[in-house]
């Protein structure tokens, strides 16, 4: 079996209120001319995406269905097990219960991303500078720039869907629902942007839309 070759391109920089369809635009060019003249079997590409204590965040490619998207790469040390949306939630909720005023100061910071008001990490770590506080779990720059490329993710993967939104709002869910039974059987059983319509409407949550 011939031995994995792995690429590292450019740094890919994401910053200000671009809007998410320049974005998309930026990163898929980038692969683009990039991997253009370098594909093949075993080879694969990574990309620094945010610099982070001691290093860079990296997304990485093929990812899982081997078009334009990409896998998040996701290490030990950044506390939140293999980066699963699920995973992160858990890590939110856990959040709330430390420090509910902070976890709402949280939100506010999130939403601002997610509605690419503010795609700089670090603008926003100095707006909402309370959220920094939080001894329980991943540290919130890190989660905050994670999420930040799992947006960007969604928007490639599900262009022509609510994928940005789903993510964002299964997270609001998680972290909200206070009633054990139905969460359980919510991270079961959710699949599509409907099906957690249905959970959220029942624990009395609105779907915020981009």
């Amino acid at each position: 079996m011939k031995d994995k070759t792995v690429i590292t391109g450019k740094m890919i920089e994401i910053t200000g209120s671009m809007p998410r369809h320049q974005i998309v635009k930026k990163v898929v060019n980038t692969f683009i001319s990039t991997e253009y003249n370098k594909k093949g079997k075993n080879i694969y590409f990574r990309y620094p995406v945010e610099k982070i204590k001691n290093g860079y965040l990296f997304i990485s490619r093929p990812g899982h269905k081997k078009n334009f998207d990409f896998k998040v790469d996701i290490e030990k040390e950044y506390g939140i097990g293999e980066g699963k949306h699920s995973e992160i939630g858990k890590d939110l909720k856990n959040k709330k219960l430390e420090n509910e005023k902070k976890f709402d100061n949280f939100i506010e910071a999130l939403t601002d991303l997610f509605h690419c008001k503010e795609n700089d990490v670090e603008k926003l770590l100095r707006k909402y500078h309370l959220i920094r506080g939080f001894k329980t779990g991943a540290k919130v720059e890190i989660l905050l720039k994670i999420l930040k490329w799992m947006f960007i993710m969604e928007d490639i993967v599900y262009w022509d869907n609510e994928g940005r939104a789903f993510l964002f709002n299964f997270l609001r869910y998680v972290s909200i629902e206070t009633d054990d039974s139905r969460l359980k059987e919510a991270l079961e059983k959710i699949k599509s942007p409907n099906r957690l319509k249905n959970f959220m409407k029942k624990c009395g949550i609105e779907w915020l839309s981009y």
